[in-house]
C-alpha cells in the first residue's frame, strides 16, 4: 500500500441485526473469520453469535442493546472485516479505537489476543449489567457548546458530555429518568438527535458503580507491545502501550474522536478506513471536514466505509480495496 492507512474501530451503538449478512453469505474470508470468532467468543444464552446476529430483521435493531450480545458481536464483526481486508492485501499502518473499539484496536495491533479480548468484553458486559444503573446516550447533531443552552433545572448538572465527534456532533449521557425530558427539549428546538441502542450511559459518572469489577477484569489481562501504532480516543492521540488502567479511562472518560482524528496529521496524511459495522466514524470525519472549524484543525481527510446498513457490502468492500491500492 502506498498510503498511510488508518483502520478505525467503533464501539457500542454501531450494531444492528443482519450486519454483514451479504459478506457472510458470499465472501469466504469473512465467513470463515466470523465463524472462527463466534467459536472463540462462545455461546450467549445458549446461542452462538452468528445465530443471534441473523435471527431477527434489521428493523428490530432498536432493541438490539443487550451488552452480553452486542459487546462480543461488535468485536467479532470488526475483526472479521479486518481479516476480509487482509485477504485482499489491505492492512493498517495505524489503528484508532473509539470506546469499545480500543479493545478491537488492541487485538489488531497485537497487544491482546482475540481470546483475551472476548473473555474481557464478556466479563465487562456482565459487570455493567450487574452493577451500573440504566442510562441513555443521546447523539446530538449540534455543536457541543449548545448543551449549555439546553440544560436548566432540573437537568442542570445531570447531563454529561460522553463524546465529541465533530464540531457539529456530540453525545450526551444521562439517566433513564432524565432522558425523556432532554429529548423533549431537543424536539422543541428542532435539534436533530437520536437515542442510541445502548442501555448504559458510558463515558459518564453514571457507570462508576461498575468500576471495581471492571478494573479487576482489566487487571487480569497481559498486554504485549503493539506491533502497529495505536491512536486512542480516550487519550486523544498516540498510545505507546496498553495497561489495565487505560481501559477504565476508555469506558469512563469522554470520547475525543474529533481531537484524535485532527491529531493524525494534515489533510493528505492518512486514509481513514471505518472497519466497523455502520460507517459511523467515517460519517463523523466527513461531518468535520465539511465544517470550517474542522478544516482549519486539519480534519479534512478521506474516510472510507467498509460496511453499512444499506447492503451491497461486497461491492463496498471491493471499492475500498481499489481506492487504497
Amino acid at each position: 500500500m502506498s498510503r498511510d492507512v488508518v483502520f478505525m474501530y467503533s464501539g457500542q451503538g454501531a450494531q444492528y441485526y443482519q450486519m454483514g449478512r451479504e459478506l457472510w453469505e458470499r465472501d469466504p474470508a469473512y465467513r470463515a473469520a466470523l465463524e472462527r470468532y463466534s467459536r472463540l467468543a462462545g455461546p450467549v444464552g445458549g446461542r452462538d453469535l452468528v445465530e443471534i446476529l441473523f435471527s431477527r430483521p434489521l428493523a428490530d435493531s432498536a432493541e438490539f442493546d443487550r451488552l452480553a450480545e452486542t459487546h462480543p458481536l461488535i468485536v467479532a464483526v470488526s475483526l472479521a472485516l479486518t481479516d476480509a481486508l487482509a485477504a485482499r492485501g489491505v492492512r493498517p499502518d495505524r489503528v484508532l479505537g473509539y470506546s469499545l473499539g480500543e479493545t478491537i484496536a488492541a487485538v489488531v495491533a497485537g497487544a491482546l489476543t482475540a481470546e483475551e479480548a472476548f473473555w474481557a468484553v464478556r466479563a465487562q458486559a456482565a459487570a455493567f449489567e450487574r452493577r451500573a444503573a440504566p442510562g441513555r446516550l443521546v447523539a446530538v447533531l449540534a455543536p457541543v457548546e449548545t448543551l449549555g443552552e439546553l440544560t436548566s433545572e432540573p437537568l442542570d448538572g445531570r447531563i454529561h458530555v460522553a463524546a465529541v465527534n465533530a464540531p457539529g456532533h456530540f453525545v450526551a449521557g444521562l439517566s433513564d429518568t432524565d432522558a425523556g425530558g432532554f429529548t423533549e427539549t431537543l424536539r422543541r428546538r428542532d435539534i436533530p438527535h437520536a437515542v442510541l441502542p445502548i442501555r448504559f450511559a458510558f463515558h459518564t459518572p453514571l457507570i462508576d458503580a461498575a468500576r471495581e469489577a471492571f478494573c479487576d477484569i482489566a487487571g487480569q489481562l497481559s498486554f504485549r507491545p503493539p506491533r502497529v501504532p495505536v491512536h486512542s480516543c480516550a487519550a486523544a492521540g498516540p498510545l505507546a502501550a496498553f495497561e489495565a488502567g487505560h481501559f477504565w479511562r476508555v469506558a469512563r472518560g469522554a470520547v475525543r474522536f474529533h481531537d484524535t482524528v485532527a491529531a493524525l496529521g494534515g489533510p493528505a496524511a492518512a486514509a481513514l478506513v471505518d472497519v466497523g459495522p455502520s460507517g459511523t466514524l467515517a460519517g463523523f470525519v466527513r461531518l468535520a471536514s465539511g465544517s470550517a472549524k474542522g478544516a482549519a484543525n486539519g480534519a479534512a481527510k478521506r474516510a472510507h466505509v467498509v460496511m453499512n446498513q444499506f447492503g451491497r457490502d461486497i461491492r463496498t468492500l471491493q471499492q475500498v480495496v481499489e481506492q487504497l491500492a
